[in-house]
């Protein structure tokens, strides 16, 4: 799978880093694949090192150019499949869909990093993985879905 943690889009965003310096055909083109490979329909976990959030920080931070919206729009809506009421608030399952989880890696913190990343305000200033920083993407801000994410089950009372 693609992921961000042991996966393409991990290479993917040094990938832009790299290119962001020095133009390289071969890197473009693995670039351009990973951006296929990261706007798939399905990932099982939500976590931002081995779920869709890393799809979503990927497409949200990728200089990749011609980048249709859609393609983030997409994760960023599916992000909400997993997305649970927790004390009146959002939460998201960790590893293995099996608890609710708090941690960057696998659960709510990554899912809403990967969020404040694709979805932020240029006022509220970058935000990203502390050893890797924001890219400017040339495509414009992204979607923002009214700056809601859009959950996809019923809430219970």
């Amino acid at each position: 799978m693609p992921y961000l943690g042991a996966g393409s889009v991990g290479i993917g965003m040094v990938l832009d880093g790299w290119l962001a310096h020095r133009a390289d055909e071969d890197f473009e083109a693995a670039r351009a694949g990973i951006v296929a490979a990261a706007s798939l329909r399905y990932y099982a976990q939500p976590g931002l090192f081995n779920g869709r959030a890393g799809m979503v920080l990927h497409l949200g931070r990728t200089t990749t150019p011609r980048l249709a919206p859609e393609r983030l729009a997409a994760q960023i809506e599916a992000l909400g499949w997993y997305a649970v009421p927790y004390e009146g608030h959002l939460a998201f399952p960790g590893e293995q869909m099996m608890r609710l989880s708090m941690d960057l890696a696998t659960g709510t913190a990554g899912c809403l990093l990967a969020l404040g990343a694709a979805c932020g305000q240029p006022h509220d200033g970058p935000v990203g993985l502390p050893f890797l920083p924001p890219l400017r993407r040339p495509q414009g801000p992204a979607p923002t879905h009214g700056g809601r994410i859009k959950e996809t089950h019923p809430q219970g009372n």
